[in-house]
């Protein structure tokens, strides 16, 4: 067990995992989170989100799965439907690029991609680069809006992969 992977879905359980997440806000986050804790680290995410620092501060927290996006074709699918694109971004990779980060600039926003090891496994590491480059952001000028991507997968996974192993916010 990592240090940052827990056995529980206790109500603290994910307290690491969550403060990470935080400290991560407008970057990239890749976190060791088992697929049987998933729906509990994104019910207690979405709390923490939204009451971070006393204030009440909206965030939209959505879900991807990177096992359903192993190439472009199934990557525009699943974004656009999790992340609810408008429809043109349907009609191929360049138009989900170009809605990407099309946000209001007081939108805060939390994409979790679980299974991310998976994400654009059958495409090359610049395609995979191009998309995680996109989703995350900001803070935004003036109205101070971000979005955050959080890569979640299991230990052994991360290992196996080659990626970059779970350490928290990734540099930018």
């Amino acid at each position: 067990m990592t240090g940052n992977q827990r056995d529980d879905d206790s109500d603290d359980a994910f307290d690491d995992l969550i403060e990470q997440v935080i400290a991560a806000r407008g970057r990239v986050c890749a976190i060791d989170l088992p697929a049987r804790q998933v729906t509990s680290f994104i019910g207690r995410l979405e709390i923490a989100l939204d009451i971070d620092d006393n204030f009440v501060a909206d965030v939209e927290v959505r879900m991807v799965l990177g096992g359903a996006c192993t190439t472009r074709a199934a990557a525009v699918d699943q974004f656009v439907a999790a992340l609810q694109l408008p429809y043109r971004a349907r009609y191929g990779w360049y138009e989900l690029l170009s809605q990407l980060g099309g946000t209001w600039p007081s939108s805060r926003q939390c994409i979790v991609v679980v299974e991310a090891t998976r994400l654009l496994a059958s495409e090359d590491r610049d395609t995979w680069r191009e998309l995680v480059g996109r989703l995350h952001g900001g803070p935004r000028c003036f109205g101070g809006g971000w979005t955050t991507l959080v890569l979640a997968d299991e230990a052994a996974a991360w290992r196996k992969s080659g990626l970059r192993p779970a350490t928290g916010p990734l540099p930018d």
